[in-house]
């Protein structure tokens, strides 16, 4: 007999006796199972219901309570992240309402106090520098007024400069004959008529400009030409107040505008070559600089004169027939 086909009961009791130690256990499981079984089938129905309810909304509350946390801790993320927004908000309100609206009226006012009384001719003066310094700060022109007699170009240049050259010299030849003109005139005006107030405009027109500078000399005393201050000495405190206010400067390059001159004057003056404008209103849409000269207290003479009018229905506005226009070099 072959002994590797021999039979062991040994082997044999080993195997079987790990497979009754296994079954007893699986047994017990069934039992278990089996008893569980048993007991539900002894309680009732309704007393089985009633306790799957109460399980079922004990499990309800547990998981409310557990949303209703979670909800608040949202809500109180979300009214975290909502106060930054009300603040910035706020901030972008406020710095929306901080520019000036296009529509909406901006003014500024520079106060220029003599020591004393100031001639018609003095006055007159004053109100032609402003307008010089006016057209030139305001980018009207390239060059201050004084030197566009004295501006040319190289002679060793090329060709093509010498043709502009030409076209600049005609600008400037008709920019300084017009405003000799208008200095002439206006000149004349102050000898015929007390000027309370003179308008300079920047823009396309009347009704509508874009620049406004007024020129107020309702307070000033008007003073013989002997009795009064000199108009050098007036003109240096007038540039020296508008470069402290320094009101003019514009950093952004401004477009090329029209130039319009009104006075205001008494109607039956006798002015000519000023035309009466009666329909004339201050603009209100538009970027306002009012310039107010003024005399100090006391420095009025006897034989002094008031350019503050009494009767303003008297004094109306002329416009020159003149328009001066802006260009480059």
């Amino acid at each position: 007999m072959n002994p590797t086909c021999s039979y062991n009961p040994q082997f044999s009791d080993q195997v079987w006796g790990r497979d009754a130690l296994l079954t007893p256990r699986l047994d017990k499981r069934e039992d278990k199972t089996n008893a569980g079984n048993k007991s539900n089938d002894l309680v009732p129905a309704s007393a089985r219901r009633q306790h799957v309810g109460a399980e079922t909304g004990r499990g309800r509350d547990r998981d409310g309570e557990r949303s209703g946390a979670e909800s608040g801790d949202t809500a109180k993320v979300q009214e975290g992240n909502e106060e930054p927004e009300r603040e910035s908000n706020g901030l972008e309100c406020r710095e929306a309402a901080e520019p000036v609206c296009p529509g909406k009226r901006s003014e500024a006012e520079v106060s220029v106090l003599f020591a004393g009384p100031v001639s018609r001719d003095g006055c007159c003066r004053l109100v032609c520098e402003i307008v010089k310094h006016v057209l030139y700060q305001r980018q009207q022109m390239p060059l201050p007024y004084e030197q566009l007699p004295f501006f040319t170009r190289r002679a060793n240049e090329p060709e093509d400069y010498r043709r502009n050259e030409q076209s600049d010299r005609k600008k400037y030849q008709r920019a300084l004959s017009d405003l000799d003109e208008v200095f002439q005139n206006l000149e004349a005006v102050f000898g015929l008529t007390v000027v309370p107030r003179v308008h300079i405009l920047l823009g396309g027109s009347v009704v509508r400009p874009k620049e406004l500078y007024e020129v107020n000399m309702e307070r000033v005393a008007l003073g013989h030409r002997e009795k009064s201050l000199e108009t050098l000495s007036c003109i240096r405190k007038l540039f020296h107040t508008l470069f402290v206010e320094d009101v003019l400067n514009e950093l952004r390059s401004l477009p090329l505008m029209n130039m319009l001159l009104l006075v205001e004057g008494h109607r039956d003056s006798g002015i000519q070559w000023f035309r009466p404008k009666l329909n004339y209103r201050v603009p209100e849409r538009c970027k306002k600089l009012v310039i107010s000269l003024s005399c100090s207290p006391g420095s009025c003479s006897p034989t002094g004169e008031q350019t503050n009018h009494s009767d303003s229905s008297d004094y109306i506005w002329f416009q020159a027939p003149i328009i001066i226009k802006g260009f480059y070099a």
